[in-house]
């Protein structure tokens, strides 16, 4: 009987682990976006200075290891630097695969973040500002409807896995 209350309360208790992890995906996501951001906002700042390439701008980017996307600007700063004669269409298809795999970025996340950078570089100053500004706001609207799955989706992964381990559990008995 002790076995079976056991192996009852590991089984709620994993359950409501699995409920937590979910939510923290939610909660990443909406972290990531706002850190998304700041780094539209800093490579914004340091290209109306004009005095730093692109290649320069990522790497200081990838040196602020606070950001999950310093990896992906590591890479594709160093693969700028190391092989000029690809363009910077390539080299951001290239290293897309790490925004996929180190984030919990989705798909349209990863997708206007690229399309941002490959416009970089080829108009004025004034109109990659206003690019960068554009999608800034698309990210601070996408933060609101990550907001709104924290509170929604989140807490109702947490619950709905706590209480399908408690009726596992009474199951069980």
């Amino acid at each position: 009987m002790q076995i079976k209350m056991i192996i009852i309360c590991i089984l709620i208790f994993s359950s409501y682990l699995i409920g937590e992890n979910i939510s923290k995906y939610y909660i990443n996501r909406h972290k990531q976006i706002n850190e998304l951001i700041r780094v539209l906002e800093i490579i914004r700042m340091e290209l109306s200075f004009g005095v730093y390439t692109l290649g320069e701008i990522f790497s200081k980017l990838s040196s602020k290891v606070d950001f999950v996307t310093s990896k992906f600007f590591a890479k594709v700063s160093e693969t700028l630097i190391n092989e000029p004669y690809k363009t910077l269409d390539e080299v951001i298809k290239e290293s897309t695969y790490i925004l996929k795999e180190e984030t919990n970025l989705n798909y349209k996340d990863i997708y206007e973040l690229r399309e941002l950078i490959t416009t970089l570089g080829k108009s004025d100053v004034s109109s990659q500002s206003r690019l960068i500004d554009l999608s800034i706001e698309n990210y601070k609207k996408i933060t609101i409807d990550t907001k709104e799955d924290i509170e929604k989706k989140g807490n109702v992964y947490k619950k709905l896995s706590t209480i399908t381990g408690v009726i596992l559990g009474i199951i069980l008995i």
